[in-house]
């Protein structure tokens, strides 16, 4: 058994939720041609569906046309699944990169960049410099008349006794 199965989600989407485990409990199982044999009781090992459900999902699965079943002297069943549910085969080229790598908090971009410095441009600070206290009241004055964000670190929120907020900055505009 694989020990990670590739999926199609697009195949999936033709399955009912509830019994995919059981169809990638399938394909783990399955070669190249789509055939499989794990037995009722594997698949409920794996899939930890009990063992009544499996048989039922399978039967399901079969008169959907998704697997088909032989069944072999002995009372075992080798299954045969549709190709559409099978994982791809390898490619034999390099394959370009598709998704970029994560940024990481260190990195700053130039659009990251231009943001701060835009964002407090408006105050009065220049970029590079820590803010003075008021441009620090100031921004998160802002924040609360635009999102009402604030943080509990900053102490009541702006009406609220015991306001942090100098009263300066409280006067020229309406907190709410």
């Amino acid at each position: 058994m694989l020990p990670f199965v590739p999926v199609i989600f697009d195949a999936y989407r033709l399955l009912k939720p509830r019994v995919w485990p059981v169809m990638q409990a399938l394909v783990a199982h399955a070669d190249r041609a789509g055939l499989c044999w794990p037995g009722v009781r594997r698949i409920a090992e794996i899939t930890g569906v009990p063992k009544s459900t499996v048989a039922r999902y399978l039967a399901t699965l079969e008169r959907d046309g998704h697997i088909s079943r032989t069944r072999k002297p002995g009372g075992r069943c080798i299954c045969t699944i549709a190709a559409r549910f099978l994982p791809v085969a390898r490619v034999s080229h390099q394959r370009e990169k598709g998704v970029p790598p994560p940024r990481r908090e260190e990195q700053v971009g130039k659009k990251t960049e231009a943001r701060t410095r835009a964002r407090f441009a408006n105050r009065g600070v220049s970029f590079g410099e820590l803010p003075d206290d008021r441009a620090k009241w100031e921004t998160r004055l802002h924040g609360w008349r635009k999102s009402r964000f604030w943080l509990l670190q900053w102490g009541a929120k702006p009406g609220e006794a015991g306001c942090m907020v100098p009263a300066a900055l409280l006067a020229e505009g309406s907190p709410c």
